[in-house]
């Protein structure tokens, strides 16, 4: 028995050993170019992509099923070590003050005074929660946003223009020109933008601005749409007149190419090969498959309306027109309508979806109606549940960007541009007579439209995570784990200063004299210009400015290097107190790094 159990016990210490071994993962970081992907270093305030490579060091494979956490922080003496630092992290979902977060959604507002705010809502009950801003040169004609360039763009459609902005910071840079009456643009998970003009052309364009597909759709404006759900990459575009492409944004193969029965006023992607359009006034929506794209599907309305949406599982859609009252459901199974509902006193501002909900937005009613699609049946009475939003405004104009959903969570914002708030509002909020609890403070202007990005790691491959961000110069260090505590570790990286990104030496003014100098008298100057270690340069002659600390005077002199390679100037202080001498015109690939100071006195004494 005791035999027994003395076996018994060390094969648990091996089972625990090698539970333990393969609980911990290693991380490997690498730096890259956000737009052309190459291998990098980090610039000052310069947006980097972060590459994170997981192993499991058991198997040598990397793990699967992992949700990477991470942050940025300043090396520093007294921060707390990497295993204390992600337990922290695990406890409270907070990083340290100072850090970089790398977890959770930034939003980005388009305001109505042709602003762009990018909103972190962490920093939601701080003074400001805006990280970054941009007065735009122009109204936008067409917007869009990518989380893989962590950029913003918006369009000229007057001159064929379209600008890049960064969200990381306050840079903006002209990314295309000359591209025609741009109508409308979306970004797609690779980075590429998809861009429809008002002669019915479709141009792709990568990061760098390069267009890498032109296609003819159709006569007149070019609609370019994507799904609700941020992880079907496809895009559809359409023309009014009802010829419509629905094809993959990353690969740009055409899934669907098809000309609907009648003029459309909008379409919706069905899944991953269908779309939906509603016909201009009639009481009929159409659907086509890419399997069969000219055997269209009719589904009786009722009556007409002007928009239509459906939600990442493409089994319920709705159907209807802004500024109305009246909102259809549809059973994209049946194909027909099972449900209908009317506001009471109040009409549609836009419509939206969660996973498990759809989401009915009107400003002029004050209120957020949700309706449980578990609940959507041919048969039952359609049930919308109310959350008061504290005021009613006038319905914003048309456009879509005021009722953004939050995937994977299961909650939508609820946008009050007159009050720049945004309501966070769940599937089962309930329903009582005051506003939603939390809410986001959209500072910078009266919001137009908002975006959501995500500046979380994304898997792009198993094992490999990407982020994108932009930091400080110096030491820093990448702090990473996971949910279930594989992971704690810390990956040190650097970031190129400005002296660094031009391959500037460091320098200083080291003094060779031992006298300091006396107020109103000449004084012989003489120094040399010293490296980081502190070795003399050869500098043949400096202009110095020597302005005084105390006073508003600002003297002048040349030094010029002697046999010996000293630097000598005569100079006369005109008062007591310290003077700064600095040197204005510094040989290239030299920085200064500390002026030199010398203290005038009253009587000659060794410095």
């Amino acid at each position: 028995m005791r035999t027994a159990a003395l076996i018994a016990a060390c094969l648990a210490a091996l089972a625990g050993g090698e539970s333990r071994a393969q609980a911990s993962l290693l991380a490997e970081l690498s730096l890259h170019d956000p737009v052309t992907g190459a291998v990098t270093v980090a610039d000052d305030g310069e947006p980097v992509r972060l590459r994170v490579r997981l192993t499991d060091p058991v198997t040598g494979l990397p793990p699967r099923g992992v949700e990477l956490l991470g942050w940025v922080r300043a090396v520093a003496p007294d921060n707390p070590g990497c295993e204390r630092a992600a337990q922290n992290y695990r406890a409270t979902r907070r990083t340290p003050v100072g850090s970089v977060d790398l977890n959770g959604i930034l939003l980005a507002t388009f305001n109505r005074d042709a602003t762009l705010s990018v909103i972190d809502p962490k920093l939601n009950l701080y003074s400001s929660n805006m990280v970054a801003a941009h007065r735009l040169d122009m109204e936008p004609g067409a917007v869009a946003v990518s989380p893989r360039q962590m950029s913003a763009y918006v369009a000229d459609p007057g001159t064929g223009t379209i600008a890049k902005a960064r969200l990381t910071g306050p840079d903006r840079t002209i990314l295309a020109e000359g591209l025609g009456g741009i109508a409308s643009m979306v970004a797609v998970s690779s980075g590429d933008l998809w861009i429809g003009d008002d002669a019915g052309r479709l141009a792709r364009l990568g990061p760098d601005g390069r267009t890498i597909d032109e296609i003819i759709v159709g006569a007149g404006r070019l609609v370019v749409q994507t799904p609700l759900d941020n992880e079907n990459d496809r895009v559809a575009a359409y023309v009014p007149e009802g010829a419509a492409l629905l094809l993959d944004g990353v690969t740009g193969h055409p899934v669907l190419s098809t000309a609907f029965s009648a003029p459309i006023t909008d379409v919706t992607i069905v899944g991953e090969d269908g779309l939906l359009a509603v016909l201009k006034n009639s009481p009929v929506a159409e659907m086509r498959y890419a399997d069969a794209p000219d055997a269209p599907i009719a589904i009786p309305l009722g009556t007409s309306f002007e928009r239509i949406a459906t939600g990442p599982d493409a089994r319920i859609a709705l159907a209807f027109t802004p500024g109305d009252s009246i909102v259809a459901l549809i059973d994209l199974a049946l194909g027909r309508v099972v449900q209908s509902l009317e506001l009471t006193g109040a009409t549609i501002s836009e419509v939206t979806f969660t996973d498990n909900a759809a989401f009915i937005l009107s400003h002029d009613g004050g209120f957020l109606g949700a309706v449980d699609l578990a609940t959507v049946a041919l048969g039952k009475p359609a049930i919308l549940r109310k959350i008061d939003l504290g005021a009613k405004t006038e319905r914003p104009g048309t456009g879509d960007g005021l009722l953004v959903p939050l995937f994977p969570s299961p909650q939508v914002i609820a946008v009050e541009p007159r009050f720049q708030t945004g309501w966070l509002v769940g599937e089962v909020a309930s329903t009582v007579e005051m506003p939603p609890m939390d809410s986001i403070r959209l500072r910078g202007g009266v919001p137009q439209s908002v975006h959501v990005v995500d500046r979380s790691f994304q898997e792009i491959e198993t094992g490999v995570f990407e982020t994108v961000w932009a930091f400080d110069a110096g030491e820093r260090e990448l702090i990473l784990t996971t949910y279930s505590g594989q992971l704690s570790t810390c990956v040190p990286f650097h970031v190129r200063g400005e002296v660094e990104q031009l391959a500037l030496i460091p320098v200083r003014l080291t003094p060779q004299t031992t006298t300091a100098p006396v107020a109103g008298q000449p004084f012989d100057l003489a120094f040399h210009v010293t490296g980081q270690d502190e070795t003399a340069l050869p500098v043949s002659g400096l202009t110095l400015v020597m302005p005084s600390m105390m006073s508003g005077w600002v003297g002048e002199a040349v030094a010029t290097a002697d046999d010996a390679g000293v630097l000598r100037a005569r100079v006369t202080f005109p008062h007591e107190g310290p003077f700064v001498v600095q040197p204005v015109d510094l040989p290239a690939g030299l920085a200064l790094r500390s002026a030199l100071i010398l203290q005038a006195g009253s009587e000659r004494k060794d410095q």
